[in-house]
Formats: C-alpha cells, structure tokens, sequence
C-alpha cells in the first residue's frame, strides 16, 4: 500500500518550509497534491486558502471544469479577473508616494490618489499628481521585468487611480477587461498604448509578470490553487462542464511541464495542482501521467517509502486515514 499524508500534516509542511520561508523571499515551486479521498480534496483547498491568506499571499484558483487549461492563455484571463487590480494598483501608488517622502494614511483610501495625498500632506493636488506620474514611469513603466504591454496596461491602471473621475473609471473598465478576456479585441486598447492580443503565444509572459506585479504590489506572493481533477475523465459527462479530449489532456500536462522547468523565471509563487488519483496511473495509461513522459519524469517518484512520505517531493498522495 502506497504512504499517504494527511492534508493538515503536509499543510504545515508547506506553510513552514515553503510560504513562511522559500516562497516568502521570491522563490517558487510546482507541487502535485493527489487526494485520494474527497473529504482530503476539501480539507487540501480549504487549508491552502486559509493558510496562504493569513500569511499575506493572494490565492487564485482554476478549476479545469470551468476553464480550458490546456490553453495558457485561457489560464490567465482566469486568473487575472480574479486579481483585485484597483486594490494593488492603490498599493503600488502608496509605496510610491512614501518612497518620495509623502504620508500615506493608513488603511483602505476612497476617491483620487492624488486627493488623497495632497490632503494628507497639505499640498496642492496638480503637484502630487505630476510628482507621482514621474514615478510611475520610473517605477512601472519602465520596469523590465514585466511584459511590455502589461507594464502599459498597469501603468495606465495606476494613473487611473490616481487621477480618478469618469476617465479614470472607463480606463479601468477597458483595460481590466481586456487583462480578463473579456474583450479580446486590441482595437479597444490601443488607444492606451497597447499593442497586441493576449493569446497562446504570449500568455506565458504575461503570468509572469502578473506575480510579479503582485509582489511589486505589497503582497507576499502568489498561490495558484490548480483543480486539475477533470482531465481524468475518460467519458464526457454532458453536464455543461469542460470535457477534454485525449490530444487536450497531452497539452494540459505540456503546460504543466513547461511551469515545472519555466520556475526560474516565475517570482515568489507557488502552484498547488490538485489532479485526480487517476492522475496517478503509469502503467497501460490512459489519462494519467504516464501518458505524457515529459511530465511523468519531472513528478512521478519511482522510488519511495512504503511507510513513510517524504514531504519534500513533488508528488504528495493525500488521505485523512
């Protein structure tokens, strides 16, 4: 019989050796967390959320039921409209602003940024908003870790919130909008400066610079919750959910991989995938891992404990008994 871990025990692990520590200072990690009852599924995703949220970390998640997650880009107009883009950006104008030598008032602030600081600091409102602008392209725009249109895109969210009123109100609408697929078109965006479409050729530089962004913003990091559980079904269920072909599974696990050896290059994140314990066939497979070697080399552990878990490896096998 196969050694398990219950959900609690591998969650300390994770808090203490990954969210308090590796992932804390801007490491990052792939794990594959297989439950192999439901009740581990529930405790796994809940304690997940529960822990990364106290610690500071910003929590996405992507059901492969709903989204398409063979497709990258489908992946991050997913995660991307989860992303409290108003919030950060507000984050990011305050650490701005305290990095020029303004007092920025504790807690969430309402109305224009430039209002807001020009009263905290008895300044006129013209002369904050033209010494934050240079600000932002020093600090944003110019930035060259980020994608060059993404770096546009927040950079005009940022100036959005700055400056606020119906303009600002209209530019945040578009511009998250087209950061969320939900209009696709570049024609709506161009006006602000951004060039292309986010799709399957570019998609990847736009995650990385999406944690990126969230850690420039003040939070701790990045935890993707990847419910993977519905590329082992073998027969479409007709329930309105996603079903996957055998050539869409191969390319889910392609971009499971490609996060797995792309990790240099991802910045205090951590990714939790939480398949099915089909996921876990190797022999004769027909969903499983073993069907795409690529990936089955990089996770499956060949050789293990038959009492003992090694909660350092990138395949956990979860159980509450």
């Amino acid at each position: 019989m196969t050694a398990t871990i219950s959900p609690a025990d591998w969650l300390g692990f994770v808090e203490r050796d990954y969210l308090s520590s590796y992932i804390a200072d801007t490491g990052a990690s792939v794990k594959f967390a297989v439950p192999m009852d439901g009740a581990s599924r529930a405790l796994l995703i809940s304690g997940i959320r529960s822990v990364s949220e106290t610690l500071g970390y910003l929590v996405l998640t992507a059901d492969a039921a709903v989204t398409r997650v063979h497709m990258v880009d489908q992946l991050f107009f997913n995660l991307a409209d989860q992303v409290p883009w108003s919030h950060l950006c507000r984050r990011v104008l305050g650490s701005l602003a305290t990095e020029s030598g303004y007092r920025v008032p504790d807690g969430p602030t309402l109305g224009p940024f430039e209002d807001v600081i020009a009263e905290a600091n008895g300044l006129d409102r013209d002369w904050v908003r033209n010494e934050l602008r240079g600000s932002l392209v020093k600090g944003v725009f110019k930035d060259a870790t980020l994608a060059r249109d993404f770096r546009v895109a927040v950079t005009r969210l940022c100036m959005a919130e700055l400056t606020g009123g119906p303009e600002g109100a209209t530019t945040t609408e578009v511009v998250t909008d087209w950061l969320s697929g939900r209009n696709r078109a570049v024609a709506a965006v161009k006006p602000y400066g951004i060039q292309a479409r986010i799709q399957r050729t570019n998609a990847r530089y736009f995650l990385e610079s999406l944690f990126i962004w969230i850690r420039h913003a003040g939070r701790r990091g990045t935890v993707v919750l990847l419910d993977t559980q519905q590329l082992t079904l073998a027969k479409n269920p007709r329930d309105g959910t996603v079903f996957y072909s055998k050539a869409a599974v191969l390319d889910a696990y392609e971009l499971l991989r490609q996060f797995i050896d792309d990790i240099d290059n991802l910045h205090a994140f951590l990714m939790i995938v939480v398949p099915g314990h089909e996921f876990l066939e190797v022999e004769m497979p027909t969903r499983g891992m073993g069907c795409y070697e690529a990936l089955k080399f990089r996770v499956y552990d060949e050789i293990r404990d038959r009492d003992l878990v090694n909660p350092m490896a990138s395949l956990i096998r979860l159980s509450e008994q």
